[in-house]
């Protein structure tokens, strides 16, 4: 039995004993358009592509690729900075670090990397992380490093190799709270792109993987190899859904911060085009949107839904090709901010060396806790709990009705006898859309006398969406 439940989300079964016309329902984000723009000469080949986004005492700090082509033909890349409070409006600090097209008026940072992160529990010069992979070229020193900085702008490289392969894609690394410890998701090739886990009490001492697996060097054996066996993988597509041809690109995997226990994955879906030898335009090319999967742990993982969470553009949006999750998400009231690239390239369309589509970084929001629901249809469902105790004051319901709906609860004992004062019969039909909904019987709110023993819910929703639950103070 659980107990001490203050809030929980319907991502699986996991606190229900039965449940009869409901089913689990995916609710994609809402898409708000581009928010940061490729304006800047040192942006005008690719904006985006990579990014993190993290709240720092209330003020966003987002990190992303900003790109341009040297006369050479090939890729000047760094790492710039924006700024918001409201996380709508973006401003680009002038930095004065990195040289571009003469300048240092830029908002490019002192390092390039992947992904940044929070250290809860550094020293305050260390309080961000970026994990770099590096030396891709020179197979004795390919791998993952990180630098540390203390304001994200000014980056120590720390010297140690903490992983001796170079995975590609937006690989990540985070301190896990759940677990006090740090978790790694890296691209495995096994044999197409996989995600893999590492777990590590000590983020500066080298990973564990195996040792025993023959080195796979997909890009020669001049290069670094990728991991394929070497860690365990916990994520992949699908054939069933995906089809034969889709592999994972970047996973972007949240331990979600409003919630106990709860994990979520926006993997970008790379869905290939045949090659140039089958009729194709490009080599390694296709198209990709980006999914939601869930997780109570971080390792084990199922998709609440075969349909993107934020699906392709149309073909005249900045998104109508490719689309790629930053890392992170923000809270502006009841409100998730995620944010993303997308592109009106394909993936095999846009080759190094060549300006041309540039992207956009955009947002898209979610109600707090709404990624996936409890649904009833104008058929009554209902669903019924396993005993629990909880913590707390007052019911919540983060729901939405259509107006001829409702949702109604009822408090029982653990053998599903109604407690008085608290049955179906007695609860006010809830009807609207409230992320704090409070429930009541017969005009009253108070459940803490029922904090002493185990208790089940029922609730009994038609038309109706049923987001969480949540005992409050």
């Amino acid at each position: 039995m659980r107990t001490d439940i203050r809030k929980h989300l319907f991502l699986d079964d996991r606190l229900t004993e039965t449940r009869q016309g409901l089913q689990r329902r995916m609710h994609p984000a809402t898409k708000r358009g581009p928010v940061v723009l490729p304006d800047s000469p040192w942006e005008r080949g690719r904006v985006g592509f990579y990014g993190s986004v993290l709240d720092v005492a209330g003020r966003l700090h987002m990190w992303y690729w900003a790109q341009t082509v040297r006369r050479n033909q090939t890729w000047e890349r760094g790492l710039a900075l924006a700024l918001s409070e409201d996380g709508l409006t973006w401003t680009k600090p002038s930095l004065g670090l990195q040289t571009r097209d003469g300048s240092t008026d830029n908002n490019v940072v002192s390092a390039f990397g992947d992904t940044v992160s929070l250290n809860p529990n550094g020293a305050p010069d260390d309080r961000f992380v970026l994990l770099q992979p590096l030396h891709r070229e020179q197979p004795d020193r390919g791998g993952l490093y990180v630098s540390l900085s203390g304001d994200g702008i000014h980056w120590r490289p720390q010297p140690t190799r903490l992983f001796p392969f170079v995975p590609d894609t937006q690989n990540q690394v985070q301190f896990d709270n759940r677990l006090g410890k740090w978790v790694a998701y890296l691209r495995t090739w096994t044999p197409d792109r996989c995600v893999g886990r590492v777990e590590m009490d000590d983020l500066l001492v080298p990973w564990p993987f195996r040792d025993d697996v023959t080195p796979h060097h997909i890009w020669g054996p001049e290069f670094a190899a990728v991991p394929r066996d070497e860690i365990p993988v916990v994520f992949r597509a699908s054939p069933e859904i995906d089809g034969d041809d889709t592999d994972i690109y970047t996973p972007v995997v949240v331990e979600y911060p409003w919630a106990e226990d709860v994990y979520l994955m926006f993997p970008s879906m790379y869905a290939h085009l045949p090659p140039p030898s089958r009729g194709g335009k490009y080599g390694n090319d296709g198209h990709l949107d980006i999914h939601l999967a869930l997780s109570r742990d971080g390792v084990s993982w199922s998709r609440p839904s075969s349909r993107p969470y934020l699906p392709l553009g149309r073909d005249v949006e900045a998104d109508s090709c490719m689309l790629y999750m930053f890392a992170g998400i923000a809270r502006r009231g009841d409100e998730i901010l995620h944010y993303y690239c997308g592109y009106r390239s394909t993936h095999g369309a846009h080759p190094d060396g060549v300006e041309s589509e540039p992207g956009a970084i955009c947002l898209a929001t979610q109600r707090l806790d709404g990624f996936v629901s409890m649904s009833a249809g104008p058929e009554c469902g209902t669903l019924v709990t396993e005993p629990f105790t909880f913590r707390g004051n007052r019911l919540e319901l983060n729901l939405a009705t259509a107006a001829s709906g409702s949702c109604r609860a009822e408090i029982t004992d653990t053998q599903g006898e109604a407690i008085p004062g608290f049955a179906l019969a007695d609860c006010t039909r809830l009807v609207g859309n409230a992320v704090h909904a409070p429930v009541n019987w017969s005009g009253q709110t108070g459940v803490s006398r029922l904090t002493a023993a185990p208790i089940r819910l029922r609730f009994e929703l038609r038309n109706a969406d049923l987001f969480t639950f949540e005992f409050v103070d």
